[in-house]
């Protein structure tokens, strides 16, 4: 009969720690992390009051018999299984999807293991958890690194103090534009724009610098120069009283700049009064020929000449032409007759007496023609500069045969006195000062007609300079036009040389030269490499300047934890970085955890020593950031345990009952 009592008790002692289990569940159904128990009972020991028996011949086997002393907890295990994730905004909140554990670790260094992520960072950039255990992995880099049980500390290097600056590359030249000192405030943009007169202004960080970029700046010190120029003529002092410094990759040897230069040959047509005659015959007799200077080298051909020389004419006012003809036995004589002379020559006419009737007909002033020539102060003769006839024994023969092929060789029409040479003008121009604005430059002279001083002119048009030149201009009037031209404007103050014809030439060769407009363009000029850098320098943005100081985790721009628990943090100033890696542990059975509170658990002999792993490697799972697990407990499994936890309780407390009214009956046997 105690028996039954001693059995209803431990029903009623088990099924209160199940209720208690129960309790616990329940009260843990929102907590982060938390795992529901699972209570499993068992039997306690037997009595045996017969052992069992085998069969004989006689006898069969008997069973044993025995009585039972209750039940007992057999267990009461963590159920493991994940029941989903809730979203939060903490990026430092994290669950595990997935096998594994988060690993904690306490002041006294005991490592104890959850699967509640809510985590943060304290004021020392120690990851921790909310009782302020330090969080476990790889501290710093982590990349190569074996999974670890490091403290975790975010970690950020000082800066180092460092100049606003910027780089850019110009005309195949990286060119730096950059502050004097460190500072935090001189981020800035700095535009330059040309301008006639240096100036400066700063606002809000933006810097605009007027400077004259059409001047040849012919070293790095004139440059630099040149910008705080501009800088003190607009009273600008930048932040932190620094200055603006340039600095270039590489200078070339020769850095100055060229002057635009050209030089041309052109030719002009210059009239040559002269016309010859040069033909061969053969005596008739070549017996009668005598020897030395009237034959040829083989004794057999003999030449005649006649060449004429005419002094300046004016094409226009005359055509001269020279027609000789045969005057016989008659005597020499000479006409002229709208620009035409007629040279008759006789039986003795020689080279002297051809040029005697020449002077004599101009000087007699009988030929209408030729003195109006000479009143207009045009030049008019013709000389007889060679004259060759045979004169030998036979030489009336020879003279006749000769004479015919000269007169056939001048023709009906005669021969032209005037022939065109062409002479060589060379010119120079030259740009005043260097730089490359004057390669587009072009200079054309003109022709005007117009008499008298002072009409020689010169015009620009945009970068076109045109001189005219009339028949009275001369080269010290042409060099000082194009003074007059420039204005002041020391760029269009142009150099010129040659075209020392010019004084030379007649109003003819005028004519035909400059209405043909020669031109030049200048080129070869270029601007100094440090006014060709200035002119493409445009808009630096200076950026990355800084005092330098100590830096802390609360300097990071953003934290962003990935799925293999690789921290990277933002900084403005080193980028992105690896800050460490929150490594999981893994147990063979985890079921044989200790379970001591706070959400945590400890090694224990049944679950083996944890096994660390990198997360999304080895089976371990993935890291979510702003995610938190939620507890497992199933309310509708619960309250069914409960109620029939609360009927074993009943049904014990009536064995109780029942076993204490036997007792009593019992009792009264006494009585």
């Amino acid at each position: 009969m105690l028996k039954s009592l001693v059995s209803g008790v431990s029903g009623l002692q088990t099924h209160q720690k199940k209720m208690d289990v129960i309790g616990n569940n329940i009260a843990n159904v929102n907590t982060t992390g938390y795992k529901a128990t699972v209570v499993t009972f068992a039997d306690i020991y037997y009595q045996t009051q017969r052992s069992a028996s085998a069969g004989t011949s006689t006898l069969g086997g008997i069973n044993p018999r025995q009585v039972g002393y209750g039940v007992k907890m057999n267990s009461a295990t963590p159920n493991l299984s994940n029941n989903g994730y809730s979203s939060t905004d903490d990026k430092y909140s994290m669950a595990i999807d997935g096998n594994g554990f988060f690993q904690v670790m306490d002041g006294a260094g005991n490592i104890y293991y959850t699967r509640a992520g809510v985590f943060h960072v304290d004021e020392d950039g120690y990851l921790v958890n909310e009782s302020g255990y330090h969080v476990l992995g790889i501290s710093g880099e982590s990349s190569g690194q074996s999974p670890d049980s490091q403290i975790i500390r975010l970690v950020v290097p000082d800066t180092e103090a460092k100049c606003s600056s910027a780089t850019k590359k110009i005309n195949g030249t990286n060119v730096t534009l950059s502050v004097s000192a460190p500072s935090d405030n001189t981020n800035m943009s700095v535009s330059f724009v040309n301008s006639e007169y240096p100036f400066a202004t700063y606002a809000d960080g933006i810097l605009t610098v007027n400077i004259n970029m059409d001047e040849q700046y012919e070293s790095e010190v004139q440059f630099q120069e040149a910008i705080n120029n501009a800088l003190n003529a607009g009273g600008v002092t930048l932040p932190d009283e620094v200055e603006l410094l340039f600095s270039f990759e590489a200078i070339p040897n020769d850095p100055t700049a060229q002057l635009a230069t050209n030089t041309v040959e052109w030719t002009y047509s210059t009239p040559s009064y002269t016309c010859d005659s040069y033909v061969g015959y053969k005596y008739l007799n070549a017996e009668q020929t005598t020897s030395g200077a009237d034959r040829d080298t083989d004794g057999t051909q003999k030449y005649a000449q006649i060449s004429f020389s005419a002094a300046e004419v004016d094409p226009a006012i005359a055509n001269p032409k020279v027609i000789i003809t045969d005057a016989g036995t008659a005597e020499t004589s000479v006409t002229y007759a709208a620009g035409v002379w007629t040279v008759n020559i006789g039986a003795k006419t020689s080279m002297s007496e051809i040029n005697q009737k020449i002077n004599e007909l101009i000087d007699s002033g009988t030929n209408s023609e030729l003195q109006a020539l000479v009143d207009a102060n045009i030049k008019v003769g013709l000389t007889c500069t060679s004259f060759v006839l045979p004169t030998d024994s036979n030489g009336t023969t020879n003279r006749t045969e000769a004479l015919a092929k000269l007169i056939d060789d001048f023709g009906a029409a005669g021969k032209d006195l005037l022939k065109a040479t062409n002479d060589p003008v060379d010119v120079t121009f030259e740009a005043a000062t260097p730089g490359a604005y004057a390669n587009d430059y072009k200079i054309t002279f003109a022709y005007s007609s117009t008499y008298g001083e002072g009409k020689t002119k010169a015009v620009w048009d945009e970068d076109n300079l045109t001189i005219t030149i009339n028949n009275s201009s001369t080269v010290a009037e042409v060099l000082n036009a194009i003074k007059d031209a420039a204005n002041g404007n020391e760029k269009k103050m142009l150099k010129m040389t040659g075209l020392d014809q010019l004084d030379d030439m007649n109003a003819a060769q005028r004519k035909a030269f400059f209405e043909g407009n020669p031109s030049l363009k200048l080129g070869d000029g270029d601007d100094s490499f440090f006014t060709k850098t200035l002119k493409a320098l445009s808009t630096f943005n200076l950026t990355d300047g800084r005092y330098g100081s100590a830096q802390t985790w609360g300097n990071l721009s953003d934290v962003l934890i990935q799925q293999d628990g690789t921290i990277i943090g933002y900084h403005a100033v080193h980028g992105y970085m690896d800050m460490g890696r929150i490594d999981l542990a893994t147990f063979d059975n985890p079921n044989g955890l200790n379970q001591i509170g706070g959400t945590m658990f400890a090694e224990t002999v049944a679950s083996g020593q944890p096994i660390l792993n990198i997360p999304s490697t080895s089976g371990a799972g993935n890291i979510l950031s702003g995610a938190l697990e939620m507890s497992n407990v199933d309310l509708s499994v619960e309250f069914t345990d409960m109620i029939t936890t609360q009927r074993g309780f009943q049904a014990n407390s009536r064995t109780i009952t029942v076993s204490d009214t036997l007792l009593e009956e019992l009792l009264s046997l006494k009585r």
